[in-house]
């Protein structure tokens, strides 16, 4: 589910605490005319919004939009700890040409949304509410930003893996796009973003550090053999991708580690 906010509006934050439940506790079930965000700092408690359901645990943000229904699907853990800050519902949040940002949000990787929360939650009890609009703003960013990473990182990775389990094979980049589940455009622009260079240069550079690892684990082996051992069609092709990027042939690189 995704909250819409207006980011040419000044939001105000209304109210922030810091909130301890020695006991199991419930979130009530009830509509707000404001936003309502919460972080879990420990704990675990499981709450609904609409009709999604979310399990809190640390280091995880949701967001409660204004208007929407939440409430508690079942009681938190002893001795939860959360933050929270209620956020005021200015005119062009909720329509759909607002900026969306996902409700709920894992923190974990990203330290700094529970540090520019705290601030938030500190400049609010502290009555700075300006420096508490503020940092709103930089919150939302950050969240966005946490995302994008977040979906690029995965795609990234999970191409990466799939290039270093299957050592033997050359993908090309749309067999690798479907098999991570994305556009080949996609996969190109996550895969350069998050490595800097493309996915192909990533399979040679992988392939000839595999090469150097035969030459120096397994001396006996022939260069013919870990040519066709990492899916090079010939022994040609092979030494000529290896002296690209090593400035020597195989045979000069075995010599040199004799």
């Amino acid at each position: 589910m995704k909250i819409h906010f207006n980011t040419q509006a000044r939001h105000k934050i209304t109210k922030a605490n810091v909130n301890y439940y020695a006991n199991p506790f419930t979130h009530p079930s009830r509509k707000m005319n404001e936003h309502d965000f919460i972080y879990m700092l420990d704990g675990e408690w499981k709450m609904g919004q609409d009709d999604e359901e979310y399990t809190l645990k640390s280091n995880s943000l949701l967001i409660l939009g204004a208007g929407h229904r939440h409430y508690g699907i079942s009681p938190c853990r002893k001795n939860t700890k959360t933050m929270y800050f209620h956020v005021s519902l200015e005119n062009g949040d909720e329509v759909t040409d607002g900026e969306p940002i996902d409700c709920f949000t894992d923190a974990s990787a990203n330290k700094s949304i529970k540090r520019i929360f705290h601030e938030i939650v500190k400049a609010k009890l502290s009555d700075n509410d300006r420096r508490a609009s503020i940092l709103f703003d930089l919150l939302l960013c950050e969240i966005r930003e946490s995302k994008h990473q977040t979906d690029k990182g995965a795609t990234g990775e999970r191409i990466k893996g799939i290039i270093q389990q299957n050592p033997e094979r050359f993908f090309t980049n749309s067999e690798l796009a479907q098999m991570a589940g994305v556009s080949v455009k996609s996969a190109e622009t996550k895969f350069k973003e998050l490595f800097g260079i493309s996915i192909h240069q990533y399979i040679l550079q992988f392939k000839i550090e595999q090469a150097v690892s035969y030459l120096k684990g397994f001396p006996e082996m022939s260069i013919k053999e870990i040519a066709f051992n990492l899916g090079f069609y010939d022994e040609y092709h092979f030494s000529k991708q290896f002296k690209k990027i090593t400035s020597l042939s195989p045979s000069q690189y075995k010599k040199q580690i004799d």
